[in-house]
């Protein structure tokens, strides 16, 4: 596939036509489509001995695959030894033309470093990014390592790069991540128990016998609120991760290979349970079914593996830390009771978490690490595993796209040994099922264009990026979101080509096909603050007698935008609503040299 998109795509280099903009407003009459498709699909399968170590040398016969109980025909078949990099030479650009095409082919795995800030104690942080440096100073040579950090959103530090120093570099230059202020720390965890066990210490009535009076008992009032509130965070936690997944399963589509996302954290939200002692036990339970359900299939799509290793080593129960309740704090009876609470809530959460990283790996086929002060040495042997794995492809005998489940079940005919694979995935037509549950208000190009976010390759282009001529009148009204820019700016005339066969144009009739896709732009200062933006939405229309020559030539789209004078960063995107499938490249602009409006 790789190979095929750089013949395409290098016929996009021949020459850069001028902007023949077929971006418009107006529906082409007919939507009715006819597709017939078989859908292929591929399971990366780990094997393990008892010892830990990956098993080689296995040949196809000695799979098994299984599709809801029945047997699959195995149609390909691929054993990876961890294949060292190769890089695809591309032509010389002209200059002012950048590219989002991927240089990196042909390696068997990659490996990503999620530090998650989001769901990490700040302690845990510390004592990560130690075991981090550890063991990037060891790095074997030719491992391919990305590192991406999470708080508020997702950010990428590193690309992936097999250059050691300089994913020291990145890390080191990272010494606080930023927090998102989701998760609460000890200390207010601790500051909000005083405050529930003050409020029962002067409540000395009974404890309300009906939800009636539950409701206006200053005790359970409290407690509904701060349960209110946790949920309320735990929710956004669970929405930013399921988010950044997703992040970081477009920015990965267009690197072959297993992807093993190594996944540090306190704690894996995959829902919320209810609480038997709230007056309403189920009121911070939340439905996250459609969310978990793309994010699952857009895992898959790219052959993301997740990793996830518990941030807090050994996990000593906290009613046994140094800065446990005060003994005499309270009467011994409530001491004792929430000295009961404290470790059965501990133990409780603890197994649930673990519960949670074992599905996680589960059901993406990686494996969960938890229990350990080894972080350095278990990311040793996921870098070593997950580098050496069998690629299965089988076309399903049942071709109805119903929505369903479908499970996978993979067995050794002979031998033993601990496999490793997604236990299964959704009967959907993909390319709905990515563009599905879009929440209103949110555009799905705009938050794939972050400063920090790296570029993606789902739909590949070239843009030509320069200053335009001339420059318009000082008085002139600005373009982009920003109107009321103040002070010198420069105008920036910005030519897309773009690979329409990247884009799904449908066939209206026989004469016209048909696509809706986005453009943005959206421009940053050197701290990463936005300065300018400009999106257009519209219908693509291409004769089918063009075809062929925008094969060549590519879709042929102008943009301007204005940004202060001087440098800034500009991020342009390519969003296909049909496919659910993006583009993006960050490029950097210094208008030092150009005639720039006062």
């Amino acid at each position: 596939m790789f190979h095929n998109r750089s013949l395409a795509f290098a016929m996009l280099f021949a020459a850069f036509i001028p902007a023949l903009g077929t971006l418009n407003s107006q529906t082409a009459p007919g939507t009715s489509t006819v597709k017939t498709k078989t859908r292929l699909v591929l399971v990366d399968v780990t094997v393990t001995n008892e010892k830990g170590e990956p098993v080689a040398g296995l040949q196809k016969d000695d799979f098994e695959v299984l599709e809801d109980g029945k047997a699959q025909n195995i149609s390909q078949f691929d054993e990876h030894h961890g294949t060292p990099v190769t890089v695809f030479q591309m032509p010389a650009l002209p200059p002012n033309v950048y590219t989002n095409f991927p240089t990196v082919q042909a390696a068997d795995s990659v490996n990503i470093i999620l530090l998650d800030a989001l769901n990490t104690p700040t302690r845990d942080q510390v004592y990560v990014r130690a075991e981090m440096l550890k063991y990037l100073r060891k790095l074997p040579p030719a491992t391919r390592v990305a590192i991406f950090t999470l708080a508020s959103q997702l950010r990428m530090l590193q690309g992936v790069t097999t250059d050691s120093t300089q994913l020291l570099a990145a890390l080191n230059g990272n010494k606080g991540m930023e927090q998102s202020g989701l998760l609460p720390s000890n200390t207010e965890n601790e500051s909000n128990q005083h405050f529930v066990d003050f409020l029962e210490q002067e409540d000395m009535g009974p404890p309300p016998k009906t939800r009636d009076m539950a409701a206006v008992d200053p005790v359970m009032v409290a407690k509904q609120f701060l349960a209110d509130t946790a949920a309320f965070e735990t929710q956004q936690r669970i929405e930013i991760t399921l988010e950044a997944l997703q992040q970081l399963a477009r920015a990965m589509e267009g690197v072959p290979g297993r992807k093993n996302v190594i996944w540090f954290s306190g704690s894996f939200p995959t829902g919320i349970f209810g609480d038997p002692d709230l007056p309403d036990p189920f009121s911070i339970a939340a439905n996250f079914r459609d969310e978990i359900r793309r994010t699952t299939d857009m895992l898959a799509s790219a052959q993301l593996s997740l990793y996830p290793v518990a941030a807090e080593g050994l996990a000593p129960d906290a009613a046994y830390e140094a800065n446990g309740k005060e003994i005499g704090q309270k009467r011994p009876s409530l001491a004792f009771r929430d000295h009961m609470k404290q470790m059965q809530t501990g133990q409780t959460n603890r197994d649930l978490n673990h519960n949670a990283m074992e599905d996680l790996a589960k059901d993406t086929g990686g494996r969960a690490y938890y229990n350990t002060n080894g972080l350095s040495d278990a990311l040793a042997q996921v870098v070593n595993n997950g580098s050496r794995y069998y690629s299965i492809a089988y076309s399903p005998r049942n071709t109805v796209m119903d929505g369903k489940f479908r499970r996978i079940q993979v067995k050794l005919t002979r031998g033993k040994g601990t496999l490793g694979y997604r236990r299964g995935y959704f009967a959907d037509d993909v390319e709905t099922t990515l563009t599905s549950g879009q929440k209103a208000g949110q555009d799905p190009l705009l938050r794939l264009m972050g400063r920090n976010l790296p570029d993606y390759s789902e739909i590949l282009y070239k843009v030509l990026v320069k200053p335009s001529d001339p420059q318009p009148a000082p008085d002139a009204p600005r373009i982009g979101n920003n109107t009321d820019m103040k002070g010198p700016i420069t105008r920036y005339s910005v030519d897309f080509a773009i690979m329409v066969s990247d884009l799904r144009l449908d066939a209206v009739s026989d004469e016209i096909r048909h696509g809706n896709i986005e453009i943005a732009l959206l421009a940053y200062n050197r701290e990463g603050k936005p300065l300018n933006f400009v999106v257009t939405q519209g219908n693509v229309s291409l004769a089918a007698k063009d075809y062929d020559a925008f094969r060549k030539s590519g879709l042929q789209i102008h943009k301007e935008i204005d940004v202060p004078a001087g440098y800034a960063f500009l991020r342009t995107g390519v969003y296909d609503y049909k496919s659910g499938e993006a583009g993006t490249l960050g490029t950097p602009l210094n208008s030092a040299s150009a005639s720039a409006s006062k």
